[in-house]
């Protein structure tokens, strides 16, 4: 008996992201300065933006232009440049940041805005997690501590696993079984 196997292109496109997300996870959690959570959502911004070269250029200016504006909202309140209080000086902060992003999507590179958002969120996802992150000190200092460094290091590194997800994905619906001429793979214990 001749047992062949094919996968369909969902099929090999859910082993290939299981087999990403796993070693994600497992390089991650040897990389303690990096944000696993934050490269999943740089990969779902490159696969929410196309999945393709173009899709990755646009989608990674838009996340690290989010990271930046989310940084300059953090610094605006933490040297306390609005003589407002804490909560209010963010709020008026994050309106007008958001204001800039959604007029700069003018521009080709920053058109994804939702890739934009993602950025700026994960920023103040790190600012929120991460003790004495929202420190002037520690949002001018250079290293992994500094939200500019480790965020945007981490979606980026999300829009590489991204790609390598499409690329293992399209190897695995190619890479089938190969036989040699005149010789069958079987199973059951007969050749």
């Amino acid at each position: 008996m001749v047992i062949t196997m094919h996968l369909s292109l969902s099929s090999t496109t859910a082993l290939a992201a299981a087999i990403v997300a796993a070693a994600s996870v497992l390089a991650f959690s040897q990389l303690p300065d990096l944000l696993v959570w934050a490269a999943f959502i740089g990969w779902a911004s490159y696969d929410h933006s196309g999945a393709t070269p173009q899709a990755a250029v646009r989608s990674s200016t838009a996340l690290t232009f989010g990271v930046v504006m989310a940084w300059a909202v953090a610094i605006v309140v933490a040297a306390n440049a609005l003589p407002l209080d804490a909560p209010v000086a963010t709020g008026v902060s994050a309106g007008v940041a958001s204001f800039v992003i959604v007029l700069a999507s003018r521009l080709r590179y920053f058109a994804v805005v939702p890739a934009t958002f993602y950025g700026f969120a994960s920023t103040f996802a790190y600012l929120s997690l991460a003790p004495g992150a929202s420190t002037i000190g520690a949002l001018t200092m250079f290293g992994w501590k500094n939200v500019l460094v480790a965020v945007p290091i981490s979606l980026l590194i999300g829009t590489g696993l991204g790609i390598t997800h499409g690329w293992l994905a399209k190897f695995l619906a190619t890479a089938g079984p190969k036989v040699a001429p005149g010789h069958a793979a079987r199973f059951g214990g007969k050749s």
